[in-house]
């Protein structure tokens, strides 16, 4: 007769094919449902501000490394800068990094076959971790995906800022997340991580303009200093690319 937990595992690796990491988090993701309450923080806070207030009122644990699934499209290496001007890396894309949560990142993003001689310095904001089963963590990482319309915007001169969010289960479609629509609606004057909130938990803002390192750039350009590692990226990942809302410049995604 079958274990009671092995029955448990099968079942929840079944949902989390439709979820993917929507059930991973300690807990149901829990989403506001009053939308009039104030959000003093939103994506235009100075970069840090939220993962630093989060870090304050959770406490995370600083030996806790959250994975990133870093993809680009049409592939490119990749390198992470801690609060120095020497990175770790580089890694050809899809590169899995893990980093603490409540601190800045700094990535370099070059060798793109769709964009020869082109290099992108997206950061990356860590608000929240997952909480997958002890052991698989690698499995469960937060995309952190630049598509090639995501570069175009960057080289225009433009900022494209996504939020990253899990879905509660509740809400969340079961379909796959690249081929449907979510019926929600964000201008660029809105609040994005008030409206990530009230769809479930706000996990990371990406910013990819621009912006890139001067021969005097202060040390802050490249992050807050949390810890970072490269590790080895999962061939059969549990993990979807995240389905994407774009609206003016500001992008919502969800992860699931």
């Amino acid at each position: 007769m079958p274990r009671k937990t092995d029955s448990l595992i099968r079942v929840l690796k079944k949902t989390m094919l439709v979820f993917v990491v929507g059930l991973l988090p300690g807990g149901t993701a829990t989403a506001q449902t009053d939308t009039d309450y104030h959000q003093p923080l939103s994506q235009n806070s100075p970069p840090g501000q939220a993962a630093a207030w989060m870090n304050y009122l959770r406490q995370y644990d600083p030996t806790w490394l959250q994975p990133l699934s870093v993809e680009v499209a049409g592939g490119g290496n990749v390198r992470i800068f801690s609060g120095a001007g020497n990175p770790v890396g580089p890694a050809t894309t899809p590169a899995l990094v893990a980093v603490n949560v409540g601190h800045v990142y700094r990535l370099h993003v070059g060798k793109m076959p769709g964009f020869p001689g082109v290099e992108i310095y997206p950061s990356v904001e860590l608000l929240d971790r997952l909480h997958p089963p002890q052991g698989r963590e690698n499995e469960y990482p937060i995309p952190i995906t630049i598509s090639a319309e995501d570069v175009r915007t960057a080289l225009s001169g433009q900022l494209v800022t996504r939020v990253i969010y899990l879905e509660q289960p509740q809400i969340a479609q079961e379909l796959d997340p690249l081929h449907r629509e979510i019926p929600q609606s964000v201008l660029p004057s809105d609040n994005s991580l008030q409206e990530a909130d009230r769809l479930g938990r706000p996990m990371a803002i990406i910013r990819i303009g621009g912006r890139r390192p001067s021969a005097g750039a202060s040390l802050s350009f490249f992050g807050t200093g949390g810890g970072v590692e490269l590790r080895q990226a999962v061939t059969e990942r549990n993990a979807t690319e995240p389905a994407v809302v774009r609206i003016g410049r500001t992008v919502i995604s969800p992860t699931r």
